[in-house]
């Protein structure tokens, strides 16, 4: 069976660098799933509503034309297990879950994502083991060790709950969403920052996570904060999304042409000029 790369670089504690799909389009996943220089690509299904039929494209296609070296995921609502299953069975090898709050909800999403005895799953979808070059029946058999499940912990009670959530079976990621967190602590939205409870609010994180010896990932704005957070043990690592490399370029370029001063991010800015 092809393995699921992103989840045998986790489990060896290699890096896996990857990006969201925000743009949602079949022809910019198709060029970076082709590049094969990211290890995942992600499909946003909670803040960029995507129609289902785009995103089964988007799934499948990744894979497949990557031969299997670009990890398919999908970041699904907490507690849709609609979502989560038309994810899988569209082809995506993982999902992630955003703004958990307990250990139940952790324990449903390990279910919907897992085939019976460890989950609920089922056997319906024709596509997935085409993503994995497998046949049907072995798919159905192999898939519980393939299937990458993940957590977000970015709120006030996922922090209170952090020890019951990381002793639930069946989670292979912890992912810290940084921006959500930093909002949860009653800061700014921020990528990182060295503010007392947000740094705080990591080290516990990294602590209970090293205990457990579950791999961590957050999001990055760029390649220094990326290499920042490897340094910390981070090893799954979320460098930017399809839109942010087109507007980042686009700012960039034209900034220097027209000696603009960079901002934080080039992704922020919205610029015209007045009309005179």
């Amino acid at each position: 069976m092809r393995p699921n790369r992103t989840l045998s670089l986790l489990r060896t504690q290699q890096p896996a660098i990857g990006a969201w799909l925000q743009l949602h389009s079949p022809h910019a996943a198709r060029l970076l799933a082709a590049q094969g220089l990211l290890d995942w690509l992600l499909v946003d299904f909670e803040h960029t509503p995507v129609d289902l039929s785009t995103a089964a494209l988007i799934l499948s296609m990744v894979s497949d034309v990557s031969s299997g070296r670009v990890t398919p995921l999908a970041r699904v609502p907490v507690g849709s297990i609609d979502r989560i299953k038309h994810a899988l069975d569209a082809g995506a090898q993982g999902i992630i879950v955003p703004m958990v709050t307990n250990a139940d909800e952790v324990r449903a999403a390990v279910r919907y994502a897992r085939f019976p005895p460890k989950g609920i799953r089922g056997a319906g979808g024709l596509a997935p083991h085409l993503g994995f070059g497998i046949s049907r029946p072995e798919y159905l058999q192999r898939a519980n060790d393939e299937i990458l499940v993940g957590i977000q912990i970015e709120t006030r009670e996922a922090l209170e709950h952090l020890d019951a959530i990381l002793d639930v079976e069946g989670v292979d990621l912890v992912f810290v969403g940084p921006n959500d967190l930093h909002m949860a602590l009653g800061y700014p939205p921020r990528f990182w920052s060295a503010e007392p409870r947000f740094v705080e609010a990591i080290e516990r994180i990294r602590t209970a996570c090293a205990r457990r010896r579950l791999p961590l990932g957050t999001l990055c704005k760029d390649v220094t904060n990326a290499r920042e957070r490897m340094r910390a043990g981070f090893t799954f690592i979320g460098l930017g999304s399809d839109a942010h490399y087109m507007l980042q370029f686009a700012g960039l370029q034209v900034g220097e042409l027209k000696g603009l001063p960079e901002p934080e991010s080039w992704c922020d800015l919205v610029k015209f000029d007045e009309v005179r």
